[in-house]
């Protein structure tokens, strides 16, 4: 059933999506409770090749896209650079962290490159 989903989730949209994304966590917060959707938030750096590869393909895959436009606010952050709270110290990067869009608590998270298969399928219930 999930495939089934997916596919025609690809059909319909078969030009070129982009993943909408935002680069502050705090307005990223204001659109989630505006839109009632949670956070996906992928912390990154700009030295690890891994993060760099999970850019490069599973975020730029359309069945990624699709899945990630229409579940969650998505926010890219830079844990070298960028503001975010305190409870979100990756230790590994790439991590991927689902946040509730009203406590701010970590829902769920995925830790290194994950391709788009398998990112799907972890947050398909979440």
């Amino acid at each position: 059933m999930k495939l089934l989903v997916i596919f025609a989730l690809c059909v319909v949209s078969s030009f070129s999506l982009e993943l909408q994304t935002v680069s502050n966590f705090d307005e990223a917060i204001k659109q989630a409770k505006q839109k009632n959707k949670n956070l996906l938030v992928f912390m990154h750096s700009e030295h690890c090749p891994w993060c760099t590869k999970m850019k490069d393909t599973t975020l730029k895959d359309t069945e990624t896209i699709e899945f990630i436009n229409n579940r969650y606010i998505f926010v890219s952050l830079d844990k070298d650079t960028d503001k975010y709270p305190k409870h979100l110290k990756p230790e590994i990067i790439p991590t991927t962290y689902l946040i509730d869009q009203n406590t701010q608590d970590i829902k769920y998270t995925l830790y290194g490159y994950k391709p788009t298969e398998y990112l799907i399928n972890e947050l398909w219930d979440e």
